[in-house]
C-alpha cells in the first residue's frame, strides 16, 4: 500500500502520489489511455486529478468510466472556470484521428501544447477554451456537470480553475454556495488551484480557502513563507520542466553522466532513476497532500510508488546532490538546457 498524505483541516486522506489526467490525452487510443489508469490502480494509485477542459472535455467522462466499483476507494479532484468551446467539444469526440495528426506534425502539437494553458493563452486557447467566471452560478453550472460526468454523488476536492482577481465575482455568494455543498456532502473540500504568484491574492479575495494546488519545480525558487494561503497543498510539475533540462543537461557529456551517477549512487542513464529523484524531492517539499504526475506509459506508473515509498526515508545525501545538479544545469547556461 502507498503512503497516504492528509489534506489539513478537510478530513480527506489519500495517497501520497496521484495521477493527473490532462497528459493522458496525448495518446490517440481510448484504449491506451484506460491502460494507464488501471496501471495507476493496480500500483496504489487512488488520488487522480481532472478538469473539464482536459482532453477536450473528454477527460471527466472518460475518468467517470474507470471509477464505477472504484470510487469509494480513490479521492477525486475536478475544477470550475474554464471550459471547452463547442469547437473543442467536437475536436474532442475524434480524439484518436487528431492526435494521431499532431503526432505526424510536432511543431502543431507544440502549439497546441501552449494553447491548452487555457483562455488566456492566445488565439488558439481562446477557440479551445472559454471561462464563465468565478461565481455561484459557475460554480453551481461546473459542479452538476462534473458529478453527471463523472458519475459520482460528490466530489472530494473542487478547485476554482486558474482564476484571476478580475474574474472572481460576487465572492461572499460563491463562498457560501461551495460552503453549503460541503455541509451537503456533495464536495468534500474546496480550494483554488492556479499561478503561485497570484494564489495568495485570489484566496484573500475569497476570505479563505482550505487547498491550494500549485506548480512545484526544482528549478523554480520555493514558495516564501505565507506565500502558500493554507496548509492544505496540492502540487503539480516536477517533471514537466525539470526532467527533459536534466536530461538534456547529462546528455551533453559522457563524463558528466559518470560523475553525477557516482554521485547519486545510481545509474542515471536509467530513464527510471531521474523520474524517481525528482518526484521524491517533490514528495519531501510538500507534506501537506498529494504530488500529482503524469505519463502516457503504464509501465512508469511504478516509479511514481516507488518515489513515494522512498519520500517516507531519510534523503539527505540525495537532496543534498539534487540541489548541487540543478545549480550546474543553471550554471551551464542556455545550451546546455531546454529552451522553453
Amino acid at each position: 500500500m502507498l503512503p497516504t498524505r492528509d489534506l489539513p483541516a478537510t478530513g480527506v486522506v489519500t495517497t501520497a502520489v496521484g495521477l493527473g489526467c490532462a497528459g493522458l490525452f496525448h495518446l490517440p487510443q481510448r484504449s491506451a489511455r484506460r491502460a494507464v489508469l488501471d496501471a495507476a490502480y493496480d500500483a496504489g494509485i487512488r488520488h487522480f486529478d481532472a478538469a473539464p477542459m482536459y482532453g477536450l472535455g473528454r477527460a471527466e467522462p472518460e475518468l467517470g468510466a474507470f471509477l464505477k466499483r472504484r470510487r469509494a476507494d480513490v479521492t477525486v479532484t475536478t475544477k470550475f472556470g474554464i471550459d471547452p468551446t463547442p469547437l473543442a467539444r467536437a475536436v474532442g469526440l475524434c480524439q484518436g484521428p487528431v492526435r494521431a495528426f499532431l503526432a505526424r506534425r510536432p511543431s502543431v502539437g507544440e502549439g497546441l501544447k501552449v494553447a491548452a494553458e487555457g483562455p488566456r493563452s492566445g488565439l488558439a486557447g481562446r477557440l479551445l477554451y472559454t471561462t464563465p467566471g468565478y461565481h455561484k452560478q459557475s460554480a453551481q453550472a461546473g459542479l452538476e456537470r462534473s458529478l453527471r460526468l463523472l458519475g459520482t454523488d460528490y466530489i472530494d476536492v473542487f478547485l476554482l480553475h486558474d482564476p484571476v482577481g478580475s474574474l472572481i465575482t460576487g465572492a461572499p455568494e460563491l463562498v457560501d454556495y461551495l460552503n453549503e455543498q460541503r455541509r451537503l456532502g456533495r464536495i468534500r473540500c474546496w480550494g483554488v488551484t492556479g499561478q503561485l504568484a497570484q494564489l495568495a491574492g485570489v484566496v484573500q479575495s475569497l476570505g479563505g480557502s482550505a487547498v491550494a494546488q500549485f506548480r512545484d519545480d526544482v528549478f523554480e525558487l520555493p514558495p516564501a513563507d505565507g506565500q502558500i494561503p493554507t496548509e492544505a497543498g496540492i502540487t503539480f510539475g516536477a517533471l514537466a520542466q525539470a526532467l527533459p533540462a536534466l536530461r538534456q543537461f547529462l546528455a551533453g557529456s559522457a563524463a558528466d553522466l559518470e560523475a553525477w551517477s557516482m554521485r547519486f549512487g545510481t545509474d542515471l542513464a536509467d530513464q527510471a532513476s531521474l523520474p524517481r529523484v525528482l518526484l521524491s524531492a517533490a514528495l519531501r517539499r510538500n507534506t501537506g497532500g498529494p504530488v500529482l504526475f503524469s505519463t502516457t506509459r503504464p509501465e512508469r506508473v511504478k516509479v511514481a510508488a516507488e518515489a513515494a515509498a522512498r519520500a517516507t526515508e531519510p534523503q539527505d545525501a540525495e537532496a543534498a546532490a539534487l540541489s548541487e545538479l540543478v545549480a550546474a544545469v543553471g550554471a551551464a547556461g542556455p545550451e546546455r538546457t531546454p529552451t522553453a
